[in-house]
């Protein structure tokens, strides 16, 4: 009986010293779990994951040689809803921890960056905004031109000016070049399409392409947002009496890398398709890359009688006086020519000053 008290009394002192033991090496685990908790980036910190990288992987790139691999394995066994990361190219912002962190990548919260193609600019510029961006992939050729643009985009037109909508694009590491202009064609073509069929009744457009190019004409004219619809109803009226439209930024177009700041008597006679001084009705293409404002305008003038408009002043953003008929449009182009002398002298007189 002693020899059975004595083994049962042994029994009992190895599983008090199990039970400690369990619960300190489970104290042991829950510290070292909360001190993986506690862990943060020290810096912004970009991080690529490949097809194949796993939780435990990552873990490590962004936080050893602080912590055991070991500990890092049960750390994401304990959050295996962290497990099946994503694919793509992140940014782990500074202070992050590793919850947090793989939080991002399980849900495809890749890092984006972003291009924009500029209203009013030619596609030519916007062709070299995307080629000149670094964080897109590049497999287009290098002397990309408007002619291969006009066969990767499968269109007929004359040129591809115009086709691709200015906007700001946002994209993920790895997306290319082709694609990204395949999407600002497609938003140009959706948004065109859709607010086409909404137009204004009555206006002198053939097809959507004409709107496009009514369009890229009132976004040169202006940089006052409140004056596209009414820039717009002056071409429109004058389209409407067969008068000749008489646009300056068509003229500029036209004579290409001839123009030097100033519109010169010669290029109102020069013979190309874009001297709307010469051509009746529309020039062949659009001018340029017009913003969905200018098309809005375009399919949505104003109703006026106005014919003629002309800048109030040297300063774009005075906007313009409008007139229904040449004599009073006469009379406003006196006042701008008054206002550009003023301008003049007054800049004049600050310049000698500031000898």
């Amino acid at each position: 009986m002693k020899i059975l008290h004595k083994f049962l009394l042994i029994l009992i002192c190895l599983g008090m010293l199990a039970g400690l033991g369990f619960v300190l090496g489970r104290s042991w685990l829950d510290y070292e779990m909360e001190t993986i908790d506690a862990l943060r980036t020290e810096s912004d910190t970009e991080l690529v994951v490949e097809s194949g990288s796993t939780a435990t992987g990552l873990i490590n790139r962004l936080y050893m040689p602080k912590i055991n691999r070991y500990l890092i394995k049960y750390w994401v066994k304990k959050h295996s809803r962290l497990a099946a990361v994503k694919k793509g190219y992140y940014l782990i912002p500074k202070g992050t921890g590793p919850e947090d962190a793989l939080s991002m990548i399980v849900d495809g919260r890749e890092m984006t960056f972003s291009i924009t193609l500029v209203e009013g600019n030619t596609v030519g510029t916007a062709l070299a905004t995307i080629k000149n961006n670094k964080n897109l992939k590049h497999v287009l050729k290098d002397d990309f031109t408007e002619s291969d643009l006009k066969k990767l985009l499968n269109v007929s037109y004359r040129s591809a000016e115009g086709l691709l909508m200015p906007e700001t694009y946002s994209f993920v590491k790895g997306e290319t070049d082709e694609k990204l202009i395949k999407r600002a064609y497609g938003d140009m073509i959706d948004f065109l399409h859709r607010e086409y069929s909404e137009r204004k009744k009555d206006l002198p457009y053939r097809n959507e392409y004409e709107a496009l190019i009514m369009a890229s004409i009132v976004e040169k004219e202006t940089s006052v947002p409140e004056e596209r619809a009414r820039i717009a109803s002056v071409f429109v009226n004058r389209l409407k009496k067969g008068m000749r439209l008489q646009t300056d930024p068509t003229i500029i177009y036209g004579v290409r890398d001839r123009y030097k700041g100033r519109i010169l008597l010669s290029y109102l006679k020069d013979d190309n398709d874009y001297n709307t001084y010469l051509i009746s009705g529309l020039p062949p293409t659009p001018i340029a890359m017009p913003g969905k404002a200018s098309i809005m305008a375009a399919l949505h003038p104003e109703d006026t009688e106005y014919l003629f408009f002309v800048a109030k002043g040297p300063d774009p953003k005075q906007g313009h006086i409008f007139s229904v008929n040449e004599k009073m449009h006469n009379q406003a182009v006196q006042i701008y020519r008054q206002s550009v002398k003023e301008y003049k002298k007054k800049h004049a007189a600050e310049t000698d000053a500031d000898k």
